[in-house]
């Protein structure tokens, strides 16, 4: 007869426990391989940001790096008005990212934050555009010219424009640095609007108003009947009071003694003998005419 023999039982004791055992170390081992990695082989993440006006306009530069990391660093990257990026930068290493397309005149805010322990935080006042400048309104005899002058203060030069009631009248390239002047002619007494204008930096000056540069009109005033700017000179005629005139004198009733001095006639030759008996006779009537009147 033949018999076989069971295990005892603390076999199977002794080997469920080294089963168990098994399991357990290889579950510690899965969990403690990645904190080792992240504790004795950490990443380094360092972050620069600059900006700058270049290719055509306002440029943020990034510097991201890992010189000094033992595994890859993790970049959290937002800037304002932007989307959200994410970067990737291997131990012993460094990378550089350009951001464009902000807007000009605005503030922009950069964050980047990275495992272990990096939140960087810069702001930066966007104005590589600008300009000073006027517009003025004269008169070049009746005719009214606007005339803009501008200068170019910023780190970028761009394309300026005049318009004037909407339309563009004068454009021109104004290099950083420079100065330029635009004129245009506009109607006399017709109210007008003007703006100079930047392709990057918006409005930079305007004026508006109604030229008056006509001379003011002269009136005369007269009268006439064939014209009406003839003058009329007006004569008057001052007649001077009658000066009394004395009546004659009334002489005396007294013989006054005549004397009388014949006129010499020329000679011609006849005998003037009877012309002297002709006065004597005359004048002795004459005398007796008187003595008769007196005695009378």
């Amino acid at each position: 007869m033949f018999t076989t023999a069971l295990p005892h039982p603390s076999r199977f004791r002794l080997g469920g426990a080294l089963a168990a055992l098994v399991v357990t170390f290889l579950a510690l081992a899965a969990t403690a391989a990645p904190a080792s990695a992240t504790n004795e082989f950490p990443a380094k993440p360092t972050a620069q940001v600059t900006l700058g006006c270049g290719d055509g306009g306002p440029v943020l530069t990034m510097n991201l790096g890992n010189v000094g990391g033992l595994s890859t660093a993790h970049f959290d990257i937002s800037v304002t008005g932007q989307a959200d990026d994410t970067l990737d930068v291997a131990p012993g290493s460094s990378s550089t990212i350009l951001r464009f397309g902000l807007v000009e005149n605005s503030d922009v805010t950069v964050s980047i934050n990275a495992d272990p322990g990096l939140a960087y935080t810069a702001t930066f006042s966007v104005n590589c555009f600008d300009f000073v400048g006027g517009i003025a309104l004269t008169c070049n005899g009746s005719q009214p010219v606007i005339t803009a002058e501008v200068t170019a203060i910023g780190q970028l030069g761009d394309n300026l424009s005049l318009h004037v009631n909407g339309a563009v009248v004068a454009s021109a390239d104004v290099a950083a640095g420079s100065s330029k002047t635009f004129t245009a002619a506009v109607p006399d007494g017709v109210p007008f609007t003007s703006e100079l204008t930047s392709l990057h930096d918006g409005t930079i000056t305007d004026l508006s108003g109604t030229p008056n540069c006509a001379p003011a009109p002269t009136t005369t005033t007269s009268t006439s009947t064939t014209s009406t700017t003839t003058s009329t000179t007006t004569s008057t005629t001052v007649v001077a009071p009658a000066v009394p005139v004395d009546p004659p004198a009334v002489l005396p009733q007294s013989v006054q003694p005549v004397s009388y001095t014949p006129t010499e006639l020329p000679r011609t030759g006849s005998s003037t003998a009877p012309l002297a008996l002709l006065g004597a006779t005359l004048l002795g009537l004459g005398i007796a005419l008187r003595r008769i009147r007196r005695l009378a």
